[in-house]
């Protein structure tokens, strides 16, 4: 009886040290996501952004994003905030972080990011996916006041 409590102690901080490793290494990936998603939002926001160019943000689009949606669509969403909104003036970053489900292995990350345009300020709700060593937008939703007065006013 002694020899098996003392297997299951065994055991027990085994599995302890072993859950330990594996949450150290959790968050250290979980870091260097967060750390390269962020990067990766950053430069995207500013080369789509800048002169609001549909192809900036069409190469980095995710297969569902493509599916969902087309070139045509993006361009009047973004004529309408070039119009409204005018070029980019001053990023002033993102906030957010990568999230990684163990369920289906995947790996997203949401972001906001807030920028100032000649005319007014805008920000960026992004959503991304990780297919293999890349990242790929997977939603891009502009909130500005700017531009809503803009497209109610195209609809009046």
């Amino acid at each position: 009886m002694r020899k098996f409590f003392f297997g299951l102690g065994v055991l027990a901080a085994v599995l302890i040290v072993a859950g330990g490793v594996g949450f150290f290494f959790l968050f250290r990936s979980g870091a260097e996501l967060d750390r390269m998603s962020k990067a990766y939002v950053d430069k995207s926001v500013v080369a789509i952004t800048a002169n609001w160019d549909v192809d900036e943000l069409w190469k980095r689009a995710s297969p569902h994003l493509r599916q969902i949606t087309n070139e045509n669509q993006i361009r009047g969403l973004f004529d309408a905030a070039k119009d409204a909104l005018g070029p980019l003036v001053e990023f002033r970053g993102s906030r957010g972080d990568a999230i990684i489900s163990l369920k289906d292995r995947s790996v997203s990350a949401d972001y906001l990011a807030v920028a100032h345009y000649r005319n007014g300020d805008a920000s960026m709700r992004i959503a991304l996916v990780k297919r293999g060593d890349t990242w790929m937008i997977e939603g891009f939703r502009i909130n500005s006041n700017a531009l809503m007065k803009r497209l109610v006013g195209m609809r009046s």
